[in-house]
């Protein structure tokens, strides 16, 4: 049975994406800081008949989230596809926004990311393959004076991603984001947790020549 590993599991895009590989036959392992969350995230996977477990881990601590991982697996990198979730946001005007926050949300957006790949992408490299995803925002298109800690976090994580996809550029290592643009919630026709999850799916099923990089939704 594959691996799929979700960091910054919760109940919107990572619950969707856990129940579609899940049900594709696929054991998800989930990572987030609240253990309760995470309990019940999978005791959802399980009353719908699939394996799962979970590590607690703080994204925006390198230690922490390097401790999770190897809870979940001996190599790091060696699940079938990684998607990295997790975002800081803080709703507050721009001008009364302080630059400790910013930088709080950025270690969560863009920190953790970088952390995760410096431990995971050598595996990938020296494997020669790999499935290694990241949810996007579409607040990393354009800056928003409400929401600057978030859009300024996606806008350095989205540019972090294309550098990483040029350092595996010629590989069999797919690194993508899916820059989701809507407000998540079941309810939406289209920006629900299944209709996402069915992106990532896509994404995971390509073969190399095939990959695409970004998927603007």
């Amino acid at each position: 049975m594959g691996l799929v590993i979700i960091i910054g599991a919760g109940p919107g895009i990572s619950s969707g994406v856990a129940k579609k590989f899940g049900k594709e036959g696929y054991r998800i392992a989930l990572i987030a800081r609240n253990e309760d969350k995470l309990r019940q995230l999978i005791s959802e996977l399980k009353a719908e008949g699939i394996d799962g477990t979970y590590a607690v881990g703080d994204v925006a601590n390198e230690k922490s989230l390097k401790q999770a991982l190897g809870k979940i697996s001996g190599e790091p990198g060696e699940a079938d596809m990684i998607l990295y979730n997790p975002s800081g946001a803080s709703n507050k005007d721009i001008l009364e926004q302080d630059w400790d926050t910013i930088k709080a949300m950025m270690d969560i957006s863009v920190g953790g990311y970088f952390n995760l790949m410096k431990m995971v992408l050598p595996y990938s490299l020296d494997q020669n393959r790999g499935k290694l995803f990241v949810t996007g925002g579409g607040l990393s298109l354009h800056g928003d004076p409400r929401m600057t800690a978030l859009s300024v976090g996606k806008a350095a994580q989205r540019n972090m991603v294309q550098a990483f996809q040029k350092k595996v550029d010629g590989t069999h290592v797919h690194i993508a984001q899916v820059i989701v643009r809507g407000y998540v919630q079941p309810s939406d026709d289209k920006y629900n947790p299944a209709a996402i999850a069915e992106i990532f799916w896509k994404l995971f099923l390509q073969k190399p020549g095939e990959f695409e990089h970004e998927i603007i939704y």
